[in-house]
């Protein structure tokens, strides 16, 4: 696997880790991806760090340009990604990919998939996610 490719993955995938561990504090929940009432789609982590839940997953706002958009996986996993995931974390991260844009990540992608390095969930619910091979 390109090495750049499996930094951004890793760097988004525990950029994931630390927002999920996050919503569990701020929202004084065990698992953020069984939200509902009381706890809010939209809201403040933290007073200051902005939240929204949707559909299967959440975003949230650390600053104008630190943004994490990730989906649940089946059970709550948190390690899944797909392309515009990717290529939305490298378009908010200027600075530490300064020479990555979304053309090398669709490439990286597909060059991943068909090297059997990421493999699509087969779940139904989840499918629009892939996970790393060793993690499967």
């Amino acid at each position: 696997m390109n090495i750049e490719f499996r930094t951004i993955i890793t760097d988004f995938q525990k950029k994931v880790k630390e927002e999920n561990e996050l919503l569990k504090k701020s929202l004084d929940i065990d698992d953020p991806h069984n939200w509902g009432p009381p706890i809010e789609q939209v809201g403040l982590l933290d007073g200051k760090h902005k939240y929204f839940f949707h559909g299967a997953g959440c975003k949230v706002h650390l600053s104008k340009k630190d943004i994490i958009d990730f989906d649940y996986g089946a059970n709550g996993r948190i390690d899944g990604f797909d392309e515009w995931r990717l290529c939305e974390f490298v378009s908010t991260r200027n600075t530490k990919y300064p020479h990555i844009n979304q053309n090398d990540i669709k490439f990286w992608f597909q060059e991943a998939i068909e090297a059997n390095e990421i493999q699509k969930s087969n779940s139904r619910e989840y499918g629009n996610l892939y996970y790393l091979i060793e993690n499967t």
